[in-house]
């Protein structure tokens, strides 16, 4: 099963597992990025370390049994199927008390971890969404126009219109006078032509709501077309493609993905050159881990900066779950910490908690000379 939509991910959160928990499994499968020995090296050390953390915990039988029995199953999985998998991420979301077992290939590669709970653990799905654009494709000509959903690596036909324009003819009759009636005619039904595709485009943007358009076309007729795009698709309007009416649709997916990674690409960098001004001239920013740590805690961060994987081990207090480098005592509720694998997954939860933005940027990245994390702050440090 792929991951597609939000609605899977609303089922996810409202299944119960009481009386039992359950078991959240993310790894990063990305085969482009790493090698299958890595991958699963990563796999069997996660699956590894949960069996540890649950012995050392205080549960019913049944419980335990249903977890151990998750462990063994993702195991099994893990073994068999990593190695022909395709897709860049793998989720696995599993209760054996209830006989539930769902995997999910995602279209990114997300933090490795794995999660026992008594819900599943869904928010790194909604991060993977919140990654792509939901794009919308119109490739139009003289007669013709298709329109293309294009989302999380796949693309699917889900509109055409085909109109009856005259052909363009050869000039002809008393001084041209005949010419240009005939042109002014095939004008005409070009431009109802145009004008029907673009109220066809602002409909399938509002009811589909699509984050971005990308249009095809010569350009003899790009300019009058845009012209009569409607102001709400003018605002989702990203740009040109060389796709065209009869270009397959492969090859329309190819160009559509290396499109959305460019206008990614430069919006992230676009966000970290924000962050680093704002940081440089000792502005409403703050940049490494312990002191994004310590600004998460202090309420005072508004919104994360993260190159994507970047982890480091540290501790969280389990009574007021403030999250720290180092610290064995907690600074707010003196309560102990406890040790966790991986501070930065736990600072992304409070950050989702919080309906703090994270925002995630691809490696390489300018944000490693700052430590790779950074906030954005709500109110400017002062001496």
């Amino acid at each position: 099963m792929k991951l597609s939509s939000s609605s899977q991910i609303e089922e996810l959160a409202r299944f119960k597992t009481h009386p039992y928990q359950a078991t959240s499994f993310y790894l990063n499968t990305d085969k482009s990025q790493q090698t299958l020995k890595a991958i699963n090296a990563a796999s069997k050390a996660l699956i590894n370390q949960a069996k540890k953390q649950l012995e050392e915990k205080n549960l019913s039988p049944e419980i335990k049994n249903s977890l151990q029995s998750d462990l063994e199953k993702i195991s099994q999985f893990c073994q068999k199927k990593l190695s022909p998998l395709k897709s860049p991420g793998l989720a696995i979301f599993s209760c054996s008390g209830l006989n539930y077992w769902l995997d999910m290939e995602l279209p990114h590669g997300p933090r490795n971890r794995i999660i026992m709970d008594f819900d599943f653990y869904t928010r790194p799905l909604t991060a993977v969404l919140e990654r792509f654009k939901k794009m919308c494709v119109l490739l139009i000509n003289r007669k013709e126009a298709k329109w293309y959903e294009v989302y999380l690596g796949e693309i699917k036909l889900i509109d055409s219109l085909e109109s009856n324009v005259p052909k363009q003819v050869k000039k002809g009759g008393f001084e041209g006078y005949e010419s240009k009636k005939i042109e002014r005619h095939i004008e005409a039904h070009l431009l109802e032509h145009f004008k029907k595709s673009a109220e066809k485009t602002f409909e399938l943007l509002k009811h589909n709501q699509f984050d971005w358009l990308l249009v095809g076309c010569d350009d003899e007729f790009y300019s009058q077309l845009e012209s009569l795009f409607h102001s709400y698709v003018r605002e989702r309007l990203k740009g040109r493609i060389k796709a065209r009416i009869d270009t397959p649709e492969s090859k329309i997916l190819k160009e559509c993905s290396e499109f959305e990674e460019q206008l990614k690409r430069a919006e992230e960098e676009e966000l970290v050159g924000k962050f680093i001004d704002e940081l440089e001239r000792g502005g409403l920013a703050i940049a490494g881990l312990a002191d994004t740590l310590r600004k998460i805690n202090s309420f005072e961060a508004q919104a994360l900066l993260i190159t994507h994987n970047f982890s480091h081990p540290g501790r969280v207090c389990p009574k007021c779950h403030s999250v720290y480098l180092n610290e064995e005592i907690c600074l707010l509720c003196q309560a102990k910490t406890e040790p966790v694998a991986d501070i930065v997954d736990e600072a992304v939860e409070v950050a989702f908690t919080r309906g703090m933005p994270v925002y995630h940027t691809t490696p390489p990245t300018r944000l490693k000379r700052y430590g790779n994390i950074g906030a954005f702050l709500k109110y400017k440090i002062t001496s």
